[in-house]
């Protein structure tokens, strides 16, 4: 096991980056004036005014500044925090300006919280992300990136530092590319002592519609993902693919879309062929971290052992022509009477495409031991779930097989299962700022909406 180094350095650079600026602020901030006579090296006047006309118009000073692109189309953009005067609460607001069309347009403003001083808040602006960081206490930190991408600030990833006693707990999220890490550090002995690495496949209500910045749609092509057969893989075209989720009311559906240059189709019942097993850990846990690992006296608690409620489903896609496609489902546990006889509602439909294959999953909730969909509270439940792709490119050859998963998976481990969260309606997995909202809303009411 051992740690992603990037996050490490984007959490030291950004830290370095803004607390390198404090002695030019002396610990007091700049006036707006000074900024902006600053922000003059990389922008025209004019582009300055923009933002001027988009500030409070109480008095305020600038704690933190950056100049970058996160917008993605070469040009300059700019983020800065700044502190109004006489505010009471331990409050920062962060503004972000991108240049659209020849104009730097606010596309987001928030307040962030900080610790002790103004300065614990900071922005930076790297490899075409904008990064904001934001202090707790000491040794725990977030660091919120966001991208604008199609009119739409995306919020991209975030990572989190928490000290719990002699462990310190690192977690990123990335709601863009849907991939997830979380680390337990033994901060005395310098040792990773728990690590997960996964892929979360939000699952949102049938028929919903998913706006654009929100992603929906898992999409796997990772070396460490491969358990098995890496030294056959020769690319994406050989074998990568997507997952997608949505459930209704009864049933929970899966779609996997499959690429693969050469699709093994079976000779016989038992002869090799291309084939998707699903795992899903249902178990209710006590609280969400409990999937992973918890913390007691110091110490990490693995969530390593099977417990009841995981399910596999394996599909079969069959040669696409007379021998359909089969599923089969397993538990960990005895199926109750009524689970056989809503089992027999599984279905799976696969087909060919023009760079390989899919399979739509149908499972009724009742199946796995639930009488509809798990959502309780409006509030986002998460169940583990790791989906595993076996790809053959010889079907005379059988141990020449690549396996592909959705994480760092081993079968009979819980924690190292990847995640499927079931998002209420009234909710989404990430936030995103439409820069253009607030012109629809008023032209819309201009037309008498």
């Amino acid at each position: 096991m051992k740690f992603n180094p990037k996050r490490n350095f984007l959490f030291i650079l950004t830290v370095v980056f803004f607390f390198s600026i404090s002695p030019i602020f002396a610990q007091s901030g700049m006036y707006f004036s000074e900024f902006c006579k600053r922000l003059e090296m990389y922008f025209h006047p004019d582009l300055v005014a923009d933002i001027h006309k988009e500030m409070p118009p109480s008095d305020f000073l600038v704690w933190g500044w950056d100049v970058g692109d996160f917008s993605g189309d070469d040009n300059n953009d700019v983020a800065f925090s700044i502190r109004r005067s006489g505010q009471k609460d331990k409050i920062i607001d962060v503004y972000l300006f991108v240049d659209i069309d020849g104009f730097l347009t606010k596309v987001g403003e928030f307040q962030v919280n900080y610790f002790e001083l103004p300065l614990e808040v900071g922005v930076a602006i790297r490899h075409n992300l904008c990064y904001v960081t934001q202090k707790f206490k000491q040794f725990n930190w977030d660091i919120k990136s966001y991208k604008f991408i199609n009119n739409v600030l995306v919020s991209y990833d975030i990572y989190s530092t928490r000290r719990i006693g002699k462990i310190t707990q690192e977690t990123c999220k990335n709601f863009y590319d849907l991939r997830n890490t979380k680390r337990y550090l033994n901060t005395a002995k310098n040792t990773t002592e728990f690590w997960a690495d996964y892929l979360v496949i939000p699952s949102y209500s049938r028929g919903r519609l998913v706006y654009s910045g929100f992603s929906d749609e898992a999409s796997v092509n990772y070396i460490e993902y491969v358990p098995e057969g890496a030294y056959w893989l020769t690319g994406a075209s050989d074998l990568s693919y997507s997952v997608n989720s949505v459930y209704d009311d009864q049933y929970l559906y899966f779609s996997i879309t499959v690429q693969d240059d050469y699709v093994v189709t079976p000779f016989c019942d038992t002869c090799v062929s291309e084939g998707i097993e699903i795992w899903l850990d249902v178990h209710d846990y006590k609280d969400a971290s409990e999937r992973l690992a918890t913390i007691s006296n110091n110490v990490p608690l693995f969530n390593n052992q099977a417990k009841e409620g995981i399910y596999k489903f394996t599909i079969r896609a069959g040669d696409f022509i007379t021998r359909q496609p089969t599923v089969i489902m397993s538990s960990s546990t005895e199926l109750t009477p009524i689970q056989k006889v809503a089992s027999r509602g599984i279905n799976v439909i696969c087909d060919l495409n023009e760079k390989g294959y899919f399979c739509i999953l149908k499972i009724p909730f009742t199946a796995l031991g639930r009488t509809n969909v798990p959502i309780t509270n409006n509030e986002i439940v998460e169940w583990g779930c790791t989906v595993k792709v076996i790809d053959y490119d010889n079907e005379f050859r059988p141990e020449e097989r690549t396996v592909m998963t959705t994480s760092i998976f081993q079968e009979d481990n819980p924690s190292t299962y990847g995640s499927l969260l079931f998002i209420p309606d009234e909710k989404w997995y990430g936030d995103i700022y439409n820069v253009l909202q607030a012109k629809l809303v008023n032209d819309l009411k201009e037309f008498g909406f």
